[in-house]
């Protein structure tokens, strides 16, 4: 099993895939990339697009009876990419926010490209104190982050979890955006791999080629680790072993600091 557990494959409901043909050659792509599973994740309370947790249902119901319909071995999940505002607390009690493939458990949470709101903080200790785990999709990505990452690490010792881009660590994004991802992948405040594919050309859905660059520059077990154990958890609603992530973390800074200078170097 390998698990894309962000993913904007539902159809003409966000800024994901315009159709369903799109989504069926995005699926194309992911199933000859080894995935197996994805949890689609649309873009909720972000000011521009609202996918509450009924619709969110009642679209992957539809899109997986047409993959079962042209014989796609692929599974889809619920979930959503739900932006952090306060808004988020009421629709989780309303039963409107829907968490990753609908377990209650995680919670897939974005932040403007450019800043990190005030009350974020905030939002981020109620959902822990609700018993819910926010996952920070794409943190690499964000400016604010970028320039001060350790507020990320702050966040994970609360028992947040990061998620980086697969095409940001292998350099789609730009230098800057890779810079960040490999920074905080070794830090240790990135727990999960991902695609965040949107189309089925250029941010298409595939994870290998990020998988085989962590496995080259931190080692097979912690690339592993990070594409296939911690996604697999979040889709199963299990926990994130907090000792094993230790460990795995130890283990990639040794494999890190023993690769020849000049290849560290490059």
């Amino acid at each position: 099993m390998r698990v894309d557990l962000h993913c904007h494959l539902l159809p003409a409901v966000d800024d994901g895939a315009k159709h369903l043909d799109q989504a069926l050659a995005m699926a194309k792509i992911a199933i000859e990339d080894g995935i197996t599973d994805i949890i689609c994740t649309p873009h909720h309370l972000n000011g521009v697009y609202q996918n509450n947790a009924s619709s969110i249902l009642s679209a992957c119901h539809q899109l997986q009876g047409a993959l079962d319909d042209q014989q796609l071995p692929l599974t889809v999940h619920p979930g959503a990419e739900n932006h952090l505002v306060p808004e988020l607390l009421d629709g989780l009690r309303a039963g409107s926010v829907m968490t990753m493939a609908h377990r209650g458990r995680y919670l897939l949470v974005e932040l403007p490209v450019m800043s990190i709101p005030m009350g974020t903080e905030q939002v981020l200790k109620s959902l822990l104190k609700q018993g819910l785990t926010p996952i920070i999709a794409h943190p690499e990505r964000n400016d604010a982050l970028r320039l001060d990452p350790t507020r990320l690490g702050e966040w994970v010792d609360w028992g947040v979890l990061g998620q980086v881009t697969a095409q940001s660590l292998t350099g789609q994004f730009g230098p800057l955006v890779q810079q960040a991802a490999w920074h905080m992948t070794e830090q240790g405040w990135i727990h999960c791999v991902a695609s965040d594919a949107h189309r089925d050309k250029r941010r298409i859905p595939i994870i290998s080629p990020a998988h085989q660059a962590i496995s080259e520059r931190l080692g097979l077990e912690f690339a592993n680790w990070l594409v296939d154990a911690v996604p697999r958890a979040v889709l199963l609603g299990q926990a994130v072993d907090r000792v094993d992530h230790d460990d795995q973390i130890t283990k990639a800074q040794s494999h890190y600091t023993r690769r020849p200078w000049w290849r560290r170097w490059f």
